[in-house]
């Protein structure tokens, strides 16, 4: 019999509470699932990967090993980047089933799946393998979390008769083409979708000034969370919505959110927007991006670091700067500090010294 999710709100499992060593701390871990499993909230979303691969453990100690099994609802993930051959697939699935304790799993994910990691979904066989989980009772329902362009997706999503797929949906995203695209194609093939990153790791929850203004102005202090959470609970389609929460007042306030949310009417709308156009001007470095600096004598894009780095004071997402300097053809420590560009530069921007500065960054950030 299939259980019955009791709140649209998901328990989150990435962003758990740490101790000074950085480890979980267990003992508010347990705090938190209870005060979310008494109001109701049963689903719990765990990944191989989370936690530098210790939430599952968590769980097993925090939830499985103190509730029911048939009492609550939980989701793991098949982490596709660690897959180099077919055992791998059952390799992994063993060593989670083994972490969690949990016997199976009631909603069941190929991980973080983009171009690459689609290619050995493929080639390894990982949705024969998961349907053969299902068909073994250790897997309820087959998905996918997504992170890459819609074309992409087009063409992968016609592979399996996924029962959900989780994607990354926030007020901030759905302005981005893709995303609104990658959402709409997805509830037009009428698959029930869970959302990830609602508040965007934190930002929405506490945005830049201006912006966090203006909520508290139309919605009182202390309502940015409940705003984004709100808009993203109000999409179509939608049956999950997860908050990576990190300590009692996050489970009480999301739960408080869920219980009363904020109305999505004319008055949210204006908000909503209002707030974006906030959050799109704001930047660290004034480039207009009219590329007058270019070319660079090394050949640096310089228009592309600077968005690169306004992207990262921004959101504060270090993998915003680790995926850049995977992705570029030159480095931004090639800059000699010659000083042609900012002699072109409208906006009087300094811009050796503005790469300098976005290069202790990121060497700070790869060191982590």
């Amino acid at each position: 019999m299939e259980k019955q999710i009791t709140n649209r709100l998901g328990f989150g499992c990435m962003r758990l509470p740490v101790l000074e060593n950085n480890e979980i701390d267990i003992e508010q871990v347990k705090a938190m699932v209870d005060l979310a499993i008494e109001n109701k909230v049963n689903y719990f979303d765990t990944a191989f990967g989370y936690h530098s691969e210790k939430s599952e453990g968590a769980m097993k100690i925090a939830l499985v090993d103190r509730y029911p099994r048939e009492s609550f609802i939980l989701a793991d993930k098949m982490p596709m980047w660690k897959v180099e051959s077919e055992e791998d697939l059952e390799k992994l699935f063993n060593i989670q089933l083994e972490r969690t304790g949990a016997g199976y799993f009631d909603y069941y994910l190929l991980h973080a799946l983009n171009k690459d990691t689609i290619k050995k979904v493929r080639e390894f066989g990982a949705v024969d393998f998961v349907k053969r989980m299902k068909e073994a009772g250790k897997i309820g329902k087959i998905g996918f979390s997504y992170h890459d362009d819609l074309a992409t997706l087009q063409d992968f999503i016609g592979d399996y008769d996924w029962e959900f797929i989780q994607l990354q949906l926030n007020y901030y995203d759905m302005e981005r083409e893709d995303y609104k695209a990658e959402y709409e194609l997805v509830k037009s093939k009428g698959i029930p979708v869970v959302i990830m990153e609602p508040v965007r790791g934190g930002f929405l929850a506490k945005t830049v000034p201006n912006a966090q203004k203006i909520i508290e102005e139309n919605y009182g202090e202390n309502k940015s969370a409940a705003l984004a959470l709100s808009y993203a609970n109000s999409l179509d389609g939608v049956f999950m919505v997860l908050s990576g929460m990190s300590n009692m007042e996050h489970v009480k306030d999301n739960i408080n959110t869920f219980n009363n949310p904020v109305a999505m009417d004319e008055k949210a709308e204006k908000v909503i927007a209002d707030v974006l156009k906030e959050i799109n001007a704001f930047k660290v470095v004034d480039c207009t991006k009219c590329e007058y600096c270019m070319p660079c004598p090394m050949n640096i894009n310089i228009p592309k670091v600077f968005e690169t780095y306004n992207k990262y004071e921004t959101f504060k997402n270090q993998w915003i700067v680790k995926d850049y300097l995977k992705e570029v053809e030159v480095q931004p420590t090639e800059c000699i500090g010659c000083g042609v560009c900012a002699a072109k530069c409208p906006q009087a921007i300094a811009i050796p010294d503005e790469i300098a500065k976005f290069n202790g960054i990121a060497e700070e950030l790869t060191k982590a």
